[in-house]
């Protein structure tokens, strides 16, 4: 826990626990939470009223069953067929459903590229499959994507592509992506592209590009700074079929309205593209400037460090939580992870890990 992650049932782990972590280290005053990847702008003001006029005034009924305004908003958002989208509780429910769906091949195993999320083995286990980890990024080539994991894929169904990847935070290039994609389809699998943090660098997606064995999921709460309302999406060529494992009415309508109001808002998402770029240059240049430690380039709105073992429990005994990276696989107690926030902020990460080296 003071390494800033905290395990959850199905061997996954997650950041955001800064609640947590205080009450274990008892610590007095306001966690700074760099655990924890959203939007460092915060969510739209659009977005937040919607949400509340919901609460309000949709509380008393049930959604509509296929979310048809939430449904055009996110097409025309993500530039794709309003009947390719499924709308999802968060985007760990459009990974869950895509793999449910790509089980259905009767190959039982499911490919992992790691370092990654954690949770794509849970949702493997959850539709049949097994898991089978492979390292496809490794920091002695500065996490470049190792394309020759792919080359033996006999009786998989699923293989899961973070893209940009969580936590290396680096991205294939949208091309890139297409041609794992053929290369997966071409043995018979389904690729699931996880988009969770394409907003911020939306040149790589592709969800337009959704075929029979590609699916791709998108999470609208770092983006939109709205995770406690969970909101994602799954983008499909046969979301018909995704959506019959789907519990009815798997968003509610505060999250309907708020996700409606933010897709629409195109101000935000530009203005907010080109706030984390400038944040986040700053903030990797001035990691790399400090003595012992190793930041690595990224595209989303966190950034893979490499510095001295144990560094991450000490930011969190003096408030400060970042995301310790040692569960994932594949990467080691040296390396954590911190989200780019405010000017502010990211100022005073360097100066407690400057005090702290």
């Amino acid at each position: 826990m003071a390494e800033g992650w905290a395990d959850h049932p199905g061997e996954r782990h997650h950041g955001a626990h800064g609640e947590l972590v205080s009450r274990a280290l008892s610590l007095p005053g306001e966690i700074l939470d760099f655990s924890q990847n959203v939007n460092p702008l915060g969510p739209p003001v659009g977005a937040l009223e919607a949400a509340r006029r919901a609460v309000t005034e949709e509380s008393g009924g049930y959604p509509a069953l296929d979310y048809p305004e939430l449904r055009e908003a996110l097409s025309h958002y993500l530039e794709v067929p309003a009947a390719t989208v499924l709308p999802t509780n968060g985007g760990a429910e459009a990974l869950f459903l895509a793999t449910r769906a790509a089980s259905e091949n009767q190959s039982r195993k499911a490919l992992v590229l790691e370092p990654t999320f954690s949770e794509y083995a849970a949702a493997a286990r959850t539709a049949g499959l097994e898991p089978v980890r492979r390292i496809s990024r490794r920091p002695e080539q500065s996490f470049a994507f190792d394309a020759s994991v792919l080359d033996d894929v006999e009786d998989v169904a699923a293989v899961f592509l973070c893209n940009p990847n969580n936590p290396t935070g680096n991205a294939l290039s949208r091309d890139e992506v297409l041609e794992v994609a053929v290369k997966v389809r071409e043995a018979g699998a389904t690729l699931i592209v996880d988009e969770a943090f394409a907003d911020f660098v939306p040149e790589v997606s592709v969800a337009s590009e959704v075929v029979e064995g590609l699916q791709v999921a998108r999470s609208l709460t770092k983006f939109f700074t709205i995770p406690g309302l969970r909101l994602g999406c799954l983008i499909s060529s046969n979301s018909e079929r995704a959506q019959s494992f789907q519990p009815s009415w798997s968003v509610n309508a505060p999250a309907a309205a708020a996700g409606i109001a933010a897709a629409r808002d195109r101000v935000f998402a530009k203005l907010s593209i080109s706030a984390v770029e400038r944040l986040r240059n700053a903030l990797y240049d001035s990691l790399n400037a400090l003595p012992g430690i190793e930041a690595f380039p990224g595209v989303a709105n966190f950034l893979l460090a490499r510095g001295p073992e144990g560094l991450a429990g000490r930011l969190a005994r003096r408030g400060v939580l970042v995301r310790g990276c040692e569960p994932f696989f594949g990467l080691g107690p040296e390396f954590f992870r911190v989200a780019v926030r405010g000017d502010e902020e990211n100022g005073r990460l360097i100066k407690a890990l400057r005090e702290e080296l």
